[in-house]
């Protein structure tokens, strides 16, 4: 995890994004590459030199032709440039850069050369008011600083410096910077400000050069490139905007000294070349690093001979340098490409697919998601529903797909189909050896010893409070004896909406019997539901008046306002932010119901004329190779791999935001590795799960349409539950 700030209700969407990548979308040519015909782009590593272990790559770029890179002392400020040659890489540091001294704690350095051999060095460096940009031209054998007066202005409102997301030079030693609300033109020669243009926020991303013309990234509101807009000679009167080829979601882009655009990312890399409208794929992304989850680009380059190279952080540190070239000899492999449908994306499967082609080059799975990343996190409704009856009709064509991802649809009906396939002879082995967790993966076999789906992850709802013990918080009957009577709101204002979407999918499947309801256990769970809610407090829609924006509260709450929250926990990374808040208020935590959120719950379509690659793909997800990543979205199923997860030294992994406390003020908050008892509580709650948790659109839109009357005091339980019966009654009879 990088060393982060963000606001907290986007944090931990931002890192996750930021960090794994995305999926694509319009605008691109057929990816299929034509088969047993010789040329392709393949991806090499370069050796890097022995002597860079003790230094930290900051940058690689293009510079006359050749690769460099810039390179700082891990333990100093000091900076050196390398050049890539035919015999390895050469120093080439000049001694204006060499004699320079960075500030400590300077990050986004940036040395960049105009037309006439002029270098600049740029970097955003702390101070007490946050990052403030400095920078650099080379006078001959001294650095000379060039930082525009601007830069050093705090803002009079916020009480910080623009933060500069991006900076270019043009061949004529005029330098481009993109800063929070304005876009700057620089005199290189004694960094003046000669034009300043008002964006407002609208460029929230790097600056690409060609040395004639400018690209300035558009980002949305999760730091993802979402457009790029060209500008001839810098000028916003001689510009175009440029459709993007895939998603921005950790996508990168650059630009060669003549003008062509590279695209990479999960999907691929795309070139553009100057005056075509038009996206080539050259490669796909599962036979590239930049659709592997435990890494992620720094940086990429490309020579005007169409040589790429892109830059590898790893976790845990060290870099890998991938090179992407046109091998007139190199033969398309793939004998069998499989189809493979998924509800919602998943860094699992982009990990699980690029990592099985290499082991079978021979083999290429196609993935198809109903819904992105970006889907998830924008304002876009996500209608299952939909996505069901569009699956569907996808399985009874004849392009259906091999394999399946099944999460927030209905797998029994699938099964009953016949449109799934067995898999027990895949899981049932590995459950018997001991490999996976059968208190998760157990609950998928049938009484008739057959087992049509099995998800790869799960989470678990992570409940918390102040003053309040696990035994009072750890069952939907526990809580509501503890809050009975209590006058202080633990949850904070709920909606009906809010009140059935928390707690419904506990009690879901218990309601139902057969093709009836079981009014018994309905009526249990709705009077523990009524004294839940009258703690609350039931509203019709929020106000504004808490800063929440209309939305309810969450665990971010704990420290301000609320006295107890239940949320997702995701993984042994992901759970860093609650347990920080529980640290925080001095609380304790739990597994809610003892239950788990079953994720990307796979089967196999009988329709697939590849059903053994199907299997064998089956077991390579469910194996180390793949289970063995933590990807912020959920437990491994594979028990060996989440107890190494759970041991996993995250010394170096902490993020940074800010909180309101209970004075209405606001605190810097530091989410900190939490120690290894606590990682032994987690592991030891995630092998007690034995209950999944039950999800159906229609249960809860009954629920939701006719509790409000008695969760409100304004009716009675014997009306709710009659005409719950009634609303479910044909639906539980189909």
């Amino acid at each position: 995890m990088k060393k982060v700030k963000f606001t907290a209700a986007a944090m931990c969407a931002v890192l996750v994004i930021g960090l794994l990548g995305g999926c694509g979308k319009e605008d691109r040519e057929s990816g299929d590459l034509p088969a047993q015909q010789p040329g392709r782009y393949v991806e090499t590593e370069l050796e890097l030199p022995a002597e860079w272990e003790e230094q930290t790559i900051k940058q690689i770029f293009m510079s006359e032709g050749k690769l460099h890179l810039l390179l700082e002392e891990k333990n100093g400020s000091l900076l050196q440039e390398w050049e890539k040659q035919e015999d390895g890489f050469v120093e080439v540091t000049g001694n204006w850069l060499s004699e320079l001294v960075v500030p400590e704690g300077c990050t986004d350095l940036k040395l960049m050369q105009d037309e006439s051999g002029i270098q600049y060095l740029f970097a955003n460096c702390t101070e007490q008011e946050g990052y403030r940009g400095r920078l650099w031209r080379s006078d001959g054998e001294k650095a000379l600083e060039i930082t525009p007066q601007k830069w050093a202005i705090l803002d009079e409102e916020w009480g910080y410096y623009e933060f500069i997301n991006g900076i270019a030079v043009l061949n004529d030693g005029t330098l481009t910077a993109n800063a929070t609300r304005y876009l700057d033109t620089i005199a290189g020669g004694d960094g003046n400000v000669v034009d300043s243009e008002e964006t407002l926020g609208s460029y929230g991303n790097e600056v690409l050069s060609d040395g004639e013309s400018l690209y300035l990234l558009s980002a949305d509101n999760t730091g993802a490139i979402s457009a790029v807009e060209k500008r001839s000679g810098g000028k916003k009167n001689d510009g175009e905007i440029i459709p993007l080829v895939q998603n921005g979601a950790g996508m990168e882009l650059c630009v060669t000294e003549e003008g062509t655009l590279y695209s990479a990312g999960s999907e691929g890399i795309f070139q553009r070349n100057p005056g075509e409208s038009n996206w080539k794929k050259l490669i796909s992304g599962s036979e590239t690093d930049f659709s592997l989850s435990d890494r992620w680009c720094i940086g990429m380059a490309a020579s005007v001979d169409g040589v790429i190279y892109a830059l590898f952080q790893q976790s845990g540190g060290s870099c890998k340098l991938k090179k992407y070239e046109y091998d007139p000899d190199a033969v398309w492999e793939v004998k069998e490409t499989l189809k493979l449908y998924a509800v919602e994306e998943s860094f699992l499967l982009q990990n699980a697919v690029a990592l099985y082609h290499r082991e079978n080059p021979d083999v290429m799975i196609e993935v198809e998601y109903g819904y992105t990343y970006n889907d998830k996190y924008s304002d876009k409704e996500l209608d299952y529903n939909d996505i069901y009856q569009r699956l569907n009709t996808l399985l009874m064509s004849d392009d259906a797909p091999d394999i399946l991802v099944l999460d927030h649809l209905k797998l029994s009906s699938f099964s009953e189909k016949g449109l799934l396939i067995d898999i027990e002879d895949v899981v049932g082995p590995l459950e018997e050896r001991g490999e996976l967790l059968s208190g998760i993966t157990g609950s998928y076999r049938q009484e008739n010893g057959k087992r049509y789906v099995v998800p790869l992850q799960f989470a678990f709802a992570y409940i918390t409070g102040r003053d309040i013990s696990e035994d009072q918080m750890q069952s939907m009957e526990s809580l509501a004896a503890f809050l009975d009577g209590k006058n202080q709101s633990y949850l904070g204002p709920q909606t009906v909406s809010e009140l059935v979407d928390l707690f419904y999918p506990y009690f879901c499947v218990d309601i139902v019997n057969g093709k009836e309801l079981n009014q018994e256990v309905l009526s249990e769970k709705l009077r523990a539901l009524k004294i839940i809610g009258d703690n609350c407090g039931i509203v019709a829609q929020h106000d504004d008046s808490n800063g929440k924006n209309g939305h309810g509260y969450n665990m971010w709450d704990l420290a301000s306002t609320i006295r107890l929250s239940i949320t997702e926990g995701n993984g042994f990374n992901d759970c860093m932010f609650a347990i920080a808040i529980t640290d925080y208020i001095k609380g304790e935590f739990t597994a809610f119901e003892n239950s788990f959120q079953p994720l990307i719950q796979m089967g196999i379509c009988a329709k697939s004329n590849y059903q053994d690659t199907a299997r064998d793909f089956l077991r390579f997800v469910l194996s180390d190779a793949v289970q063995g990543t933590d990807y912020y979205s959920g437990f491994p199923v594979n028990a060996a791999c989440l107890e190494i997860q759970a041991t996993a030294d995250r010394t170096e992994n902490s993020a940074e935001t800010s909180i309101r406390t209970e004075d209405g003020g606001e605190i810097n908050f530091r989410v900190e590795p939490y120690p290894q008892e606590t990682a032994k509580k987690l592991l030891d709650l995630c092998r007690g799960l034995n209950k999944p948790v039950g999800e159906d659109a229609k249960i809860r839109e009954v629920l939701t349409e006719n509790l409000g009357e008695y969760l409100s005091g304004q009716g009675t339980l014997e009306d709710a539950v009659a005409k719950i019966e009634a609303g479910l009654k044909m639906y539980l009879a189909e």
